[in-house]
């Protein structure tokens, strides 16, 4: 029997493994539309590019054993749903490093001031269906929908409340209207919540903005101190001046009351004098005298001659 070549041999060797490799290859293919669908996670299958399924129940299949054709005719898209995804946003896309001004993302405000914005935007996917159709980078997507979002807010807002109180105003108006280009997109996503991780000044100006921002905190402390003191000093004032109102108006009141008392005294004597003014002038300078002399203590009298007095002591 004549023994085979050298080339059948190695033609038969290398058809035995060509075969073995075309049922393998087979085989992986066979098998390729079969996935397991992790927990918190649900999948979509387009068949030729199409959904397959006409109701949602059909179209989105729960975790567990899939059961689909090859790839080469069905396309498995696994759709994180039950996870929350967290992005940094700055404040447009950029495809390089945020270090200067020249390739910086940031926004104009309303009074016309340069600031620089960072947020954490967390969404989750809630129409899975819509996430495998539309979203084709849904990061991108995200990242376009808020930075933009961002750019229009802060142009209706001073530099101040961007960078103090208005934090979360403006982080809540980004929230909606970041949501609502998504919504037009009809991705499928949800945003649950914008935090700002970082609102400031370009680092270019930074230390001119917290001068200024330093004089009017002091300006601000130097106008509550002068409130205060208008506050404290207006009191004590008015006090004072109604202390002496009423000093003035006591002393009035007794100065009336002298006055009435004497002018009662004249009024008394009136007709007397008419009568006999000589008498009453003598009787009244009696009077006057005796009560000025009771009001003193010792009387001594000088007699004709004396040129030294001596005044004992008490």
């Amino acid at each position: 029997m004549k023994k085979p070549s050298l080339f059948a041999e190695i033609l038969g060797s290398v058809t035995k493994y060509f075969l073995v490799l075309v049922t393998a290859v087979l085989l992986l293919i066979a098998l390729s539309g079969v996935r397991v669908i992790a927990s918190g996670n649900v999948a979509v299958v387009l068949r030729f590019g199409k959904l397959v399924g006409s109701t949602y129940e059909e179209q989105v299949h729960e975790p567990g054993l899939l059961l689909a054709f090859p790839y080469l005719i069905d396309e498995v898209i696994t759709v994180p749903t039950g996870s929350v995804i967290e992005q940094t946003v700055k404040t447009h896309y950029t495809s390089g490093d945020m270090t200067t001004l020249r390739n910086n993302g940031y926004v104009i405000t309303a009074d016309r001031n340069i600031a620089v914005v960072s947020a954490s935007v967390k969404y989750v996917i809630t129409d899975p269906v819509a996430y495998a159709l539309n979203a084709a980078d849904v990061s991108k997507i995200i990242d376009a929908s808020v930075s933009s979002a961002m750019v229009n807010k802060a142009a209706g807002m001073a530099v101040d409340d961007l960078l103090t109180s208005g934090k979360d105003d403006f982080a809540r108006a980004v929230l909606s209207q970041a949501q609502s280009k998504l919504d037009r997109a009809n991705i499928g996503v949800t945003i649950g919540t914008v935090e700002l991780t970082d609102v400031g000044m370009p680092s270019e100006v930074r230390a001119t903005y917290d001068a200024v921002n330093s004089a009017t905190v002091r300006a601000a402390t130097l106008l509550e101190q002068a409130k205060q003191y208008r506050e404290t000093q207006i009191p004590q004032a008015e006090a004072q001046a109604a202390k002496l109102k009423a000093d003035a108006n006591s002393e009035y009141s007794a100065s009336v009351a002298s006055a009435n008392a004497s002018l009662s005294e004249f009024w008394g004597v009136l007709d007397e004098y008419k009568q006999s003014p000589e008498l009453v002038k003598i009787r009244i300078y009696n009077t006057k005298l005796t009560e000025t002399i009771g009001k003193i203590g010792t009387v001594r009298v000088v007699q004709d001659g004396e040129t030294r007095i001596f005044i004992p002591g008490n």
